[in-house]
């Protein structure tokens, strides 16, 4: 017994050191890849100095008002927080100020994150290191890392998403019926700055959405209270719609219109984002994951879809620029190209299916989550991730997120994610130096 212990304390001992190692590692590397001026998604650099630097200075040259009703006719389909708020920035003149300043709020997004982890795995069994762990994911994110080194907008919606959760995690899983009704402060904040995800970029329109459902369904707070001050905070974005006419400013509305390339593409990312969460919960089978009435006949029904899917779609032109490492593989591969893309895609879609299934909550989840996706010409990868994965973390039903957020899932979906930035910093080689860059 005591030869037991001793090893299990070994055991534990060195599960430490290994995650202290690890987040060393990802911190070190995070600090690196900013000083080297890493765009490892192969467009942030150029996003940021054709589009989102000149959309700082309007905002900071000219009235909110005025610079919202047209942009100045820069192509920028992104909704206007971050601008408002770095027109207020002591050092909006300065690139190399702001360029720190994001670095540094997006750093902190992730113990703000480890934090809203471990506030509503704590009672599973996960520790505060394990919570620092999963979080540390978003750090070896190309899209996080090239949005915070860069200063688009892509990382400041996580930050709104580990606060929601904070907020919402005392009431998500309660197990004794509903939970007492929120207090109208405690409303308010709720709403606010789950909206501020969305005022920042439409794909997040699902926070405020799930906030309320949350508020809705979990606790005892009146409806009327709820959507009262849910619908007074989305005025603002009824300002927008009204003023530019449709939900992107006037300069991008010719890319406002879905497209089946969309739905393909978003299958696609999904396909590939989902197999560390399917890896990581598969122990013996994939009856370990699959729904307790799947059988031969949905196996053969499902592989029937597939080949209907993929001479359905089979002329689909994709774009020459690819939208994600699915698609890129895929314009590489020939005449197995097509089908390889197609193939991910649907699955990907069946994994949503199946996923949506499970309740209301994640069927509201998707739905708020995808549709956006749809509404844009392209959806690229980096739209997807690592949000993803947070809001599959955060916002899931309780049943769900036990079983995702698991020490296997945070190791494959850590693994996994390290391997997408190694294969997007390879095939950008994009370390440039500002003076590459034209200002």
């Amino acid at each position: 017994m005591t030869v037991g212990r001793q090893r299990t304390g070994l055991k534990a001992n060195l599960e430490v050191i290994g995650l202290f190692a690890l987040l060393l590692s990802v911190v070190t590397s995070f600090l690196v890849g900013f000083l080297l001026r890493e765009d490892s998604i192969g467009g942030a650099s150029f996003d940021f100095y054709y589009f989102h630097w000149p959309l700082v200075k309007l905002f900071s040259a000219i009235s909110w008002g005025q610079a919202i009703a047209d942009y100045g006719g820069i192509a920028a389909a992104n909704n206007p927080l971050l601008y408002m708020i770095a027109s207020l920035l002591p050092f909006r003149d300065d690139q190399t100020s702001y360029h720190v300043i994001t670095f540094i709020v997006a750093l902190l997004t992730w113990p703000l994150l480890s934090w809203a982890y471990y506030r509503r795995y704590s009672k599973y069994g996960i520790d505060w290191l394990w919570a620092s762990f999963g979080a540390s994911t978003i750090l070896i994110s190309p899209s996080f890392r090239s949005s915070a080194f860069w200063g688009t907008t892509d990382y400041v919606p996580l930050v709104f998403c580990a606060v929601t959760s904070l907020l919402v995690s005392r009431f998500q899983d309660s197990e004794a019926g509903k939970a007492r009704a929120v207090d109208l402060l405690t409303l308010i904040a709720l709403v606010v700055l789950s909206s501020c995800a969305f005022y920042t970029r439409q794909f997040y329109a699902f926070l405020p959405i799930f906030a309320a459902w949350t508020v809705l369904t979990r606790t005892e707070t009146p409806p009327f209270w709820v959507l009262s001050v849910f619908l007074v905070t989305m005025l603002p974005e009824m300002v927008l719609l009204y003023l530019w006419k449709g939900i992107n400013p006037p300069p991008t509305q010719s890319d406002f219109h879905p497209a089946t390339i969309s739905v393909v593409l978003v299958g696609a990312n999904v396909g590939l984002l989902s197999t560390p969460f399917i890896l990581g919960s598969i122990r013996r089978s994939l009856a370990d994951i699959l729904p307790g009435w799947w059988g031969a006949r949905s196996t053969v029904v499902t592989l029937a879809g597939l080949l209907v899917f993929i001479v359905a779609l089979r002329a689909t032109a994709w774009p020459a620029l690819g939208g994600g490492i699915i698609e890129k593989a895929g314009l590489r591969m020939g005449a197995l190209g097509t089908p390889f893309i197609l193939t991910v895609s649907y699955f990907g879609l069946v994994a949503v299916v199946l996923f949506s299934i499970r309740s209301a909550t994640n069927a509201l989840l998707v739905g708020a989550f995808l549709v956006p996706f749809f509404t844009s010409l392209f959806s690229y990868q980096h739209y997807l991730e690592p949000a993803l994965a947070v809001a599959l973390f955060l916002f899931a039903d309780t049943q769900t997120a036990r079983t995702v957020f698991s020490k296997r899932v945070l190791t494959c979906n850590f693994v996994f994610s390290a391997l997408i930035l190694a294969i997007a910093i390879v095939y950008y080689d994009l370390f440039q130096h500002l003076s590459e860059i034209p200002k």
